[in-house]
């Protein structure tokens, strides 16, 4: 392999590189860079994600990157929620097999040696509200709070819950969870999302929550 490509890749600080990356070698000879890839990527040392996305393995890598560091840098801007994000946090008990995000471009998804990746259009209004950041480096990806996630859930499937008893019947989500969670994060949530429907949605919830106590 070309010293150059492999100083690239030894160095690169992810675990993830897009074509644009790997035009810093030999900025003027594309038909180089083109056959470089193609030698990695029958080697095994690139794994094509998406078209101009790779994901870096062995030797420049010890472990192929998570999922969700993955879907972080795949398509953007995104972030992870929906049936994902509620999994993480233990607020569902079913495993989830796609990746699940909301973007604030268009809905998209992408098949790939790592699984389905499933990016869901969101209001773009006070698009960071709800979510946070999780790692350092390249092992960092942004979560939605399980509230923002649930509400995103509500937007784009367009449920029709009207109390505690269906999301415990429809997602077997438990009232405990929602009891010792970010309450604060739920009432902002129903002040400030852009969708009057999901706001409607999550007072009633909170108000449902505040009898339950």
């Amino acid at each position: 392999m070309d010293v150059d490509f492999e100083k690239l890749l030894l160095e690169w600080p992810l675990s993830v590189i897009r074509d644009v990356d790997i035009s810093t070698i030999s900025p003027d000879n594309a038909p180089r860079r083109h056959a470089l890839v193609n030698r990695a990527l029958k080697k095994g040392t690139l794994v094509r994600l998406r078209r101009g996305f790779y994901s870096i393995g062995k030797p420049f890598k010890k472990a192929p990157p998570s999922n969700f560091q993955i879907a972080h840098f795949m398509y953007g801007p995104s972030y992870i929620s929906f049936e994902s994000a509620l999994l993480y946090h233990q607020w569902i008990p079913e495993a989830v097999y796609t990746t699940t995000c909301a973007t604030a471009k268009r809905t998209n998804e992408f098949d790939t040696p790592f699984g389905l990746f499933r990016y869901i259009h969101v209001p773009d209004h006070l698009y960071y509200l709800g979510v946070y950041r999780v790692g350092q480096d390249d092992e960092a990806f942004l979560i939605a709070d399980p509230w923002k996630a649930l509400a995103d859930h509500y937007y784009a499937y367009h449920r029709n819950w009207n109390c505690l008893e269906d999301l415990y019947l429809d997602m077997r989500i438990e009232v405990d969870n929602m009891l010792t969670s970010d309450l604060t994060m739920l009432q902002k949530l129903s002040e400030h999302y852009q969708s009057s429907r999901v706001r409607k949605f999550l007072n009633k919830i909170l108000r449902n929550l505040k009898e339950w106590k």
